[in-house]
């Protein structure tokens, strides 16, 4: 059953190396990378360091003469990004994200290292063929790669038109990072996941992370 979950979403593969959350190193995140590693590491591997490389050579191998100008525009905003994040300021940049999961990704930066990862999952809806991940998968994998987690919180929460739902908060906790997943419920609903260094996890989050705004208003 566990390989059941795990599959699916490969939240585990995806964003986290097995065990890393028991060892004494720095969380894989998607794409290869670490928290806490240089933004200029960051940008010079993976999918960005690919992009780049072929930004600076002009090779757009598949690309028709319709999409030049957007690719043009792209390679701007990826150069863009990677000045600002090895310039030490804090800065985000929005990664590409995987249509076929329904994901967005935001990678955050300061004083020019990785420090948080955003995945935000689409719930499965019947207007896009029940693609997309639902809180119980995305949590079952977790789980399944990492154990219980360190904090759990939920709570009764209605929409604009009365209907119930419960929404739920899971947190793991370790000396390097912090994992949280944070639920949506609803038929628009959505999972954020994120992955945070330990010193950007008490810097910004630590205090607001009891109690949750009520997702649906």
């Amino acid at each position: 059953m566990r390989k059941k979950f795990l599959g699916p979403i490969i939240v585990a593969a995806m964003l986290f190396s097995t065990g890393a959350l028991a060892q004494e190193q720095l969380m894989k995140v998607k794409g290869g990378h670490e928290l806490g590693e240089s933004a200029q590491q960051f940008f010079a591997e993976g999918y960005e360091g690919q992009m780049l490389s072929a930004c600076t050579t002009g090779d757009f191998k598949g690309v028709n003469k319709s999409s030049k100008h957007q690719m043009k525009k792209y390679c701007s905003d990826l150069a863009n990004a990677r000045q600002q994040a090895i310039s030490g300021k804090r800065s985000e940049y929005k990664g590409s994200g995987d249509v076929s999961e329904m994901r967005t990704d935001t990678f955050t930066f300061d004083d020019s290292r990785l420090v948080k990862v955003e995945l935000v999952y689409s719930g499965p809806n019947a207007e896009v063929n029940y693609r997309g991940q639902s809180f119980d998968q995305i949590f079952a994998g977790i789980k399944g790669a990492y154990g219980p987690p360190t904090n759990e919180h939920s709570e009764s929460v209605k929409n604009a038109y009365g209907v119930e739902y419960t929404a739920h908060r899971e947190l793991w906790e370790t000396p390097q990072g912090v994992i949280l997943i944070t639920e949506k419920p609803g038929s628009d609903g959505s999972t954020t996941l994120l992955a945070l260094t330990r010193a950007e996890y008490d810097h910004t989050m630590a205090a607001g992370v009891p109690k949750p705004a009520n997702p649906l208003q």
